[in-house]
């Protein structure tokens, strides 16, 4: 049993290592969309932590006077295939009336669990004897119907929904146990108003496009992206090779710092370079892999075969002993790298979500094992670094 209050109620979120659920509603579906096989209260409790969200209403088979009723559900399809298909009047609890978006997909899945279902099983999990020192974070993101979706997640949280408000970042275990975290991206949150943003987290992408670490900012800012490339053929082995160079590239980028395009100014060309990320930022890592045609667990169980799995703990360690100079410092005078007990804080300067497809005991406990293995072989790689022996 997972549970990361085990690590230290003091520990703070951007020091620990956590599973993510990549499109975490999707249980349904052709083979070429589906992503999850567990519904959220059974993600959870193998050890997913941070649930990446995207829901629309769909109309369902079911008559309401004479009238399909709609349902808000998750989906999984690119931008491009997603059609808003009509607006109606609708009741949102409290707030009166609003615009009810509903959806259409031209390809994908509308298959996903319904968002009540989903809130539910956030409630359950945190009321739960067994979990109710743990915390759970759903992130919306490519929504129809903010309004509605804030209104549903105030409404079945309730006492369970997090309103503590602040710099998640740095929030400790201590000060979110027992709370589900509901973060909107900036989209949908700039769509509510202010007595609706009441337990709605505000969540930034500090590398689409590039933006500094704030720490006076409220919310949860993050730094990564995923994915491979959809419209590409390659083989499972390609796609995998795909997802790696991408992951390191970003990684290094958080590290060192990115170009932003130039501009045209002054009759002259100019170029901004962004700061590194701050190691307060979460960093946010894919261990997964997408595609228009073939089987998505297919290509995911190869990521997960013994031999392949080491991968991601090696792209951590590869992107380290590249910068370990520049990570030497980063870090304030008073950090020795290649001490064992410096682990913790070098921890910062990784990933602290892994998104994964098709999450299960075996995945979540790998990448929980993550907090520990980690530090110890970052401070190991920097001490032979600092003593020039050969890292292998």
């Amino acid at each position: 049993m997972i549970k990361y209050s085990d690590l230290g109620a003091h520990r703070r979120l951007n020091e620990i290592v956590m599973a993510g659920s990549h499109d975490a509603g999707i249980t349904g579906g052709d083979k070429n969309a589906q992503t999850q096989t567990l519904d959220i209260g059974q993600q959870a409790r193998a050890g997913v932590r941070f649930f990446d969200l995207r829901i629309a209403a769909f109309a369902t088979n079911q008559l309401e006077h004479g009238v399909k009723k709609v349902e808000m559900r998750a989906f999984h399809a690119d931008g491009m295939l997603h059609k808003v298909e009509n607006k109606t009047r609708g009741v949102v609890g409290a707030t009166g009336t609003t615009v009810l978006e509903r959806s259409k997909l031209k390809g994908g899945t509308d298959k996903g669990l319904g968002l009540a279902e989903m809130l539910d099983d956030a409630y359950d999990f945190v009321s739960s004897a067994d979990f109710s020192g743990e915390f759970l974070i759903l992130k919306f993101d490519k929504c129809t119907n903010w309004k509605l979706i804030a209104g549903m997640c105030q409404a079945r949280l309730g006492q369970k929904l997090y309103t503590g408000g602040g710099n998640l970042n740095t929030k400790t275990l201590a000060q979110l146990a027992g709370k589900v975290i509901v973060a909107f991206m900036p989209e949908g949150y700039a769509q509510l108003d202010v007595n609706e943003r009441v337990g709605i987290t505000p969540i930034k992408n500090l590398y689409k496009p590039p933006a500094n670490y704030d720490p006076a900012v409220a919310g949860l800012q993050y730094w990564g992206a995923g994915g491979t490339n959809p419209m590409n053929g390659k083989t499972q082995k390609g796609k995998m090779q795909e997802n790696i160079s991408n992951q390191s590239k970003i990684m290094r980028t958080a590290t060192m710092g990115v170009k932003v395009k130039k501009h045209f100014q002054f009759a002259r060309s100019v170029e901004y370079r962004n700061g590194a990320a701050s190691p307060h930022a979460m960093g946010m890592m894919y261990w997964t892999t997408t595609g228009l045609l073939a089987s998505i667990k297919s290509r995911n169980d190869n990521l997960w075969t013994a031999k392949n799995r080491m991968g991601l703990s090696e792209m951590w360690l590869n992107m380290f002993m590249d910068f370990a100079e520049y990570l030497q410092n980063a870090l304030p005078d008073n950090i020795n790298l290649a001490s064992y007990s410096s682990g913790g804080t070098l921890k910062m300067f990784m990933p602290n979500i892994v998104m994964i497809d098709f999450a299960d005991d075996d995945k979540c406990q790998y990448i929980y094992d993550l907090n520990n293995l980690a530090a110890v072989q970052l401070a190991a790689v920097t001490r032979a670094i600092e003593q020039g022996d050969e890292v292998g």
